[in-house]
């Protein structure tokens, strides 16, 4: 019943277009419009090298650092609304622009999925992430640019959108009827077992259900997307119908995967942007183990 439900909304989803949720789309579709004016490439990087080694033609360089800012000491937070809009201005996106994104190096890389993030919360409506990305891209021997692009700067009118969720927020939620935790970190990490210094963690947030953000994906490596039927049952599985399904990770990074996933599948959904990192640091209440 519960899957029902959540296929249902996926196909009555899919009937409305690109207006009210991001898309996945193929490499063959890129290829088809990417001489479009209006389909704007982003290409996700932490290092210039990577954006100069090669990218799809007529994709422009984005710093994973110019859309995260640092709030409580927490590194990867949303900035304020109009310094995110200027960041995808001067990359040249529009309100009528279709963006399409992926992350440079391993195709799968939530660094995509956050540019996704940013751009949902400023209200953009026609984004999609490349099923595949750059690693399909040229295994398909298609062709890479070496060149920079400057583009003509955009303009963005949409109103920002209410996307992400405090410490405060989650705790006044957690524990009651419709609302679902998606946990995104690995098992160490989940059941409170990792000592590593970079992944501290002591458990997740009471009622808390584990979903890795390579779940997502028929094969990480490949970087292709599950069909988005099979994304939509992968949170039905850990949600009751009508649930708001909150994401979290660490810091927000891994989490903003399994968000997207959640959008894709129609689903009402927030990131809890501070994440455990936040969570920890407020010494709030934690479970151990493998149950929620």
């Amino acid at each position: 019943m519960r899957i029902g439900i959540a296929l249902a909304a996926l196909a009555a989803g899919l009937q409305l277009g690109a207006q009210d949720r991001p898309t996945i789309v193929t490499t063959d579709w890129l290829a088809q419009y990417l001489n479009d004016s209006n389909v704007v490439v982003l290409h996700m990087v932490r290092d210039s090298t990577d954006y100069r080694m090669g990218h799809i033609p007529g994709a422009r360089e984005v710093q994973y650092s110019s859309i995260i800012t640092t709030r409580d000491s927490i590194g990867a937070e949303l900035p304020p609304a109009d310094e995110l809009r200027r960041v995808f201005e001067r990359l040249g996106v529009s309100d009528n622009s279709h963006v399409v994104i992926y992350s440079g190096m391993t195709g799968t890389a939530p660094a995509a999925s956050r540019a996704f993030l940013s751009l949902d919360y400023l209200g953009h409506r026609k984004v999609s992430l490349l099923s595949g990305g750059i690693v399909r891209w040229k295994a398909e021997k298609r062709p890479v640019s070496t060149d920079a692009v400057t583009p003509t700067p955009g303009h963005m009118s949409s109103p920002p959108r209410d996307v992400v969720v405090d410490a405060n927020w989650v705790l006044a939620r957690t524990g009651k009827k419709g609302f679902a935790f998606i946990d995104t970190r690995p098992d160490p990490e989940y059941q409170g077992t990792s000592t590593s210094p970079r992944l501290p963690s002591d458990g997740h947030i009471t009622g808390a259900r584990q979903l890795q953000w390579e779940q997502l994906f028929a094969n990480s490596d490949s970087a292709l997307f599950l069909d988005p039927a099979a994304i939509a049952k992968l949170f039905a599985d850990r949600s009751a119908p009508g649930d708001t399904l909150v994401t979290y990770c660490l810091v927000g990074y891994r989490g903003s995967m399994t968000y997207f996933g959640a959008r894709l599948a129609g689903l009402p959904v927030k990131l809890y942007d501070g994440s455990y990192q936040d969570w920890s640091r407020r010494k709030l209440p934690v479970v151990k183990g493998a149950s929620p």
